[in-house]
């Protein structure tokens, strides 16, 4: 969990670069990392610019964490609590969000799409209520398939697709 914390204010404000890999020194890889966070409080951790890819988040409080641009494919997310985090740009495509909370977070420009295999993000009982987002960011997030309809109807405001 320390490394974490490196370059932490560096790379809060500065995600992009960070993200793109051109501050190398300010990278943090926690990749496929098991269990080193899974049923961890994670309250207001800076987690912009870090690699999360397949690490295990589940069950994480991850209230008010900063994670703008973070690359969290393959994730996994499921029951954790992301309630007013900051996931602007953040890549979720593939992670595992069945029953997370993403009450009040930020989601402008966040994917949670297909990855590279064609695995849909996980977004079965996940919450949006009070998610910021764009209306061209809610109708991507509308088209993932494992979504319950009671959350595009109710939280997500999803328009019917016409065929």
């Amino acid at each position: 969990m320390a490394s974490l914390d490196k370059f932490a204010d560096t790379r809060a404000q500065y995600s992009l670069e960070v993200g793109s890999g051109s501050m190398t020194e300010a990278l943090v890889d926690v990749s496929g990392c098991a269990e080193g966070f899974k049923g961890q409080d994670m309250t207001g951790k800076v987690l912009s610019g870090v690699d999360l890819s397949g690490a295990d988040f589940s069950d994480s409080k991850l209230l008010q964490v900063e994670m703008s641009r973070a690359i969290a494919r393959g994730a996994i997310l499921r029951g954790a609590d992301l309630t007013d985090a900051n996931a602007y740009g953040t890549d979720f495509r593939g992670a595992d969000l069945a029953g997370a909370n993403l009450e009040n977070a930020i989601l402008s420009s966040a994917l949670f799409g297909k990855d590279r295999d064609g695995k849909w993000a996980n977004l079965e009982g996940t919450h949006f209520v009070g998610a910021l987002m764009s209306s061209s960011d809610v109708g991507r997030i509308c088209e993932n398939p494992t979504l319950l309809d009671v959350t595009k109807k109710s939280e997500l405001g999803c328009r019917a697709t016409r065929r």
